[in-house]
């Protein structure tokens, strides 16, 4: 179903007729302004990330999507898109992984619309994003991965008994759903503290992903 309120900030009405027009879809519709707050948010964007227009706008961005790469590094944090002093640019639609107001972990499809130059003081970017399923690629390799791990479970116990405590602890914050920066707040040390941990673990278990890793760790019974 098509989706028509989008609620924003004080911006001048040409802006807003803009916003209003870009935020008629069933895509999450999140305008971010020259300060990196959200200044737009429209019913797509409530029922994809569980906010209300209210519980969203003027927040920072990056606290609200909390977006990061397949490898689970933030890449919300050091945004450069838009600057105001670019050029008119192209910016391409990337997959990134979102979280819902409720701590539900999305696969997403980001499309960054950047704004003419001369109402850029006002908005700096507009992303529209759509839920996406997990790539077949991925798919598949997940499921050859959990085919050959038809071990008995003492040998993967075996396996995982190679982590240290720390390691284990890491393990387990992953299989709960928190990513690095989150980890690093529970454990109290620094997100490449944690970066570190998760490239022994997955050196340790034979795994080429922290999903590999999470599956092996959920199939053991951790």
């Amino acid at each position: 179903m098509t989706q028509t309120a989008v609620e924003t900030m004080a911006v001048d009405h040409q802006l807003a007729d803009l916003l209003t027009t870009l935020g008629r879809t069933s895509d999450a519709m999140v305008a971010v302004g020259a300060d990196m707050t959200i200044v737009a948010w429209n019913e797509g964007a409530t029922e994809l990330f569980g906010y209300t227009a209210d519980e969203a706008l003027g927040r920072p961005c990056y606290s609200v999507m909390c977006w990061r790469d397949r490898c689970g590094d933030p890449v919300c944090e050091e945004c450069s898109v838009g600057h105001p002093g670019d050029d008119d640019e192209l910016t391409p639609t990337r997959e990134v992984i979102g979280r819902t107001a409720d701590g539900k972990t999305l696969w997403l499809s980001a499309t960054t619309i950047i704004p003419p130059l001369e109402i850029r003081h006002q908005c700096r970017l507009v992303h529209l994003v759509r839920e996406m399923s997990l790539p077949p690629e991925l798919e598949r390799l997940v499921v050859e991965r959990l085919a050959g791990w038809s071990l008995a479970t003492e040998e993967k116990t075996s396996v995982l008994s190679r982590l240290t405590p720390r390691e284990n602890e890491v393990l387990h914050l992953l299989t709960e759903g928190l990513d690095g920066s989150a980890i690093a707040r529970s454990l109290f040390v620094s997100p490449a503290t944690v970066r570190n941990h998760v490239q022994h673990i997955l050196k340790k278990l034979e795994v080429h992903s922290r999903t590999e890793a999470v599956a092996l760790a959920l199939r053991s019974g951790r």
